[in-house]
């Protein structure tokens, strides 16, 4: 609470909500006055809230505070720079929250085994997964308070989606013995069914008498002209299920399996959003072109003279591994990016 109002000192006011601990206890807690202010301070702060005059309070607000090592000293292996062999992982880099921590546990021993193997490491990247766009926020831009993974710091997020998960990581979950093999095989016929299905949806027209009636009742404009039911598909108002009468496979089915009625939702998913989807797929390539331009290891940025003083001084502190994490650093301008860029494409072209 006194954070808030340091923070937000121009509001007159701040939300708080009384959230039930449970359907068998009178307690309450308060969400939005966590505070570490004295015991009397937090007493008199929560009966001065309009209808809390006369609240009991049965447990105080507490704080914690601990050490941690700046991340900016990590590889995106979650390998400590300084220190070969000496992997971290969890509050020790300044995250806060449980998935966090357990996601640098699995990349750390994922990678500490490749690497005893002899092994490309295994680090992915922020258009494959959450875990990807935590760690490489972690290894290039600086804390200022503990690090939690919310949704809003990835870029693209219409491509890491909850539903697409499996489809996206269950490779490397497979890879890495995780995965059994029945599973893994029943997600890459569903990748090949999804595929198969907007190619099939794409041919597929049905004459006007057929095709009207049905928009019709879904309260969308009739065809002048035949179109594929792909096309028909990217109207809100129309789904896959609407089609059931021109086809007896389990895909148009309301009584499909879950085999095809995820098929489905996939189908219907890239269909009707494919325009953005591609939009975003399209910056992921221009992404990788930057990724694929490693750094080597002990590249010297300071023999970068037309690269600004706080961008060479950046590059130097964090090191990092390709040009598309440098472009993230904080402090690190477009231009000395283009700089890096022409240094690394010239070098790239003398030892080839």
């Amino acid at each position: 609470m006194e954070d808030k109002i340091v923070r937000f000192a121009d509001k007159s006011s701040h939300q708080i909500f009384l959230e039930p601990e449970g359907r068998h206890t009178n307690e309450y807690y308060l969400n939005g006055f966590s505070t570490s202010l004295p015991e009397d301070v937090q007493v008199e702060g929560v009966r001065s809230i309009p209808g809390l005059e006369h609240a009991c309070i049965t447990r105080v607000g507490y704080a914690i505070e601990y050490d941690y090592f700046p991340p900016m000293q990590l590889l995106q292996t979650m390998e400590t720079k300084p220190l070969e062999n000496l992997y971290f992982a969890g509050q020790i880099n300044g995250t806060s929250g449980y998935e966090e921590a357990a996601v640098q546990g699995l990349m750390a021993g994922i990678n500490a085994v490749l690497k005893i193997r002899g092994e490309e490491p295994f680090v992915p990247g922020r258009s494959e997964a959450y875990i990807g766009v935590l760690i490489d926020d972690l290894v290039t831009k600086s804390l200022v308070e503990p690090y939690r993974m919310f949704t809003s710091l990835a870029e693209f997020r219409l491509i890491l989606r909850q539903d697409n998960a499996d489809l996206r990581l269950m490779e490397y979950g497979y890879k890495f013995g995780l995965i059994p093999a029945n599973v893994y095989s029943d997600m890459q016929k569903r990748k090949e069914a999804i595929k198969q299905s907007i190619v099939e949806l794409k041919k597929w027209r049905s004459s006007l008498e057929d095709i009207n009636p049905v928009l019709e009742r879904k309260g969308t404009a009739p065809l002048q002209q035949k179109e594929s039911l792909e096309q028909l598909l990217k109207r809100p108002e129309i789904t896959l299920v609407d089609f059931s009468a021109f086809s007896s496979h389990e895909l148009f089915s309301e009584k499909a399996n879950l085999f095809w009625r995820k098929v489905r939702e996939q189908v219907e998913i890239e269909v009707k959003y494919e325009g953005f989807l591609e939009r975003q797929r399209q910056q992921v390539e221009k992404l990788k072109e930057l990724e694929g331009l490693k750094i080597p290891e002990q590249f010297d940025f300071n023999r970068l003279s037309s690269v600004s003083t706080e961008g060479r001084e950046k590059l130097s502190r964090i090191k990092p591994g390709t040009l598309g994490q440098a472009s993230r650093i904080l402090g690190v301008s477009q231009s000395d990016i283009a700089i890096l860029m022409v240094y690394l494409s010239r070098r790239k072209n003398i030892i080839h």
